[in-house]
């Protein structure tokens, strides 16, 4: 069911291609390159088996970006770390520690 207005349309295919679109902007955005190398090379630098959420990465080289959609290029790169093989889900929930994410349920990964 697709409604026009705006944030009360409900369709999941419109949903998933938004999700979609907005995770590859965030993940070729130039302004977070240097996020991402930094990103890539904690993750290299942790041992395999290693539990891990993206709080933690987080805690540990920051945000990649300021304003409201700081955290999408976060969750573009976890989901691509994914895709790649290089992280697993545990298939577990953690409640997010930071207090802008008001204790959201965020996925636990594991490194591979």
């Amino acid at each position: 069911m697709t409604e026009a207005y705006g944030q009360l349309a409900f369709d999941a295919f419109a949903a998933e291609d938004a999700k979609q679109t907005g995770m590859e902007l965030a993940d070729q955005a130039p302004r977070v390159r240097n996020w991402k190398a930094a990103a890539a090379k904690w993750l290299s630098e942790q041992q395999a088996g290693r539990i891990f959420t993206a709080d933690d990465l987080v805690a540990e080289i920051g945000l990649p970006d300021e304003g409201k959609d700081r955290n999408n290029a976060v969750g573009a790169w976890v989901a691509g770390m994914s895709a790649s093989g290089r992280i697993v889900f545990t298939g577990k929930f953690r409640p997010s520690e930071r207090v802008i994410r008001h204790r959201n349920s965020q996925r636990v990964w594991k490194v591979r």
